[in-house]
């Protein structure tokens, strides 16, 4: 299912993943996702400030289902309407 064979911990790197897939939301990208990476993805072309294409997909699915991002990349910032979360103001409490 995961590739985590060009590894040296093979084995515990499956049950790792295994374990996070447990706690985990798999998100579906569907139709109304696509759509919104496409809007999300020209206006952040048109303003000047592209993201990595992956986190533009992150960002579409988040705003898609009004979800808040937990992130430390300050990119995500860059996406209007997207709530982000930052990873170290939540790290220490």
């Amino acid at each position: 299912m995961f590739n985590t064979i060009n590894s040296t911990k093979t084995k515990n790197n499956e049950k790792v993943v295994h374990k996070f897939v447990e706690y985990s939301l798999v998100m579906p990208i569907d139709e109304s996702v696509a759509a919104r990476y496409a809007r999300v993805r020209f206006d952040l072309k048109r303003r000047g400030t592209p993201i990595p294409e992956n986190d533009i997909w992150i960002a579409a699915a988040c705003l898609d289902l009004e979800v808040p991002l937990l992130s430390r990349d300050d990119h995500f910032k860059l996406v209007p309407g997207l709530n982000v979360i930052s990873w170290e103001t939540t790290a220490g409490n």
